[in-house]
């Protein structure tokens, strides 16, 4: 048995399509959505910074 995985995600849109992957565990699903969300929430403070709020 072959257990080789994609590498993990690096963005957030790459967590949120894997997040909505059918072939994976609702854990793993989960998973890949909190990660999403952090990512995105990452990116709005990074934005929030440079904008000078």
């Amino acid at each position: 048995m072959d257990d080789t995985r994609p590498p993990p995600p690096m963005e957030p849109q790459e967590c949120r399509q894997r997040a909505e992957d059918q072939d994976l565990s609702p854990s793993e699903r989960l998973i890949y959505a909190v990660l999403a969300v952090a990512g995105e929430l990452h990116i709005i403070r990074q934005q929030l910074r440079k904008s000078g709020r």
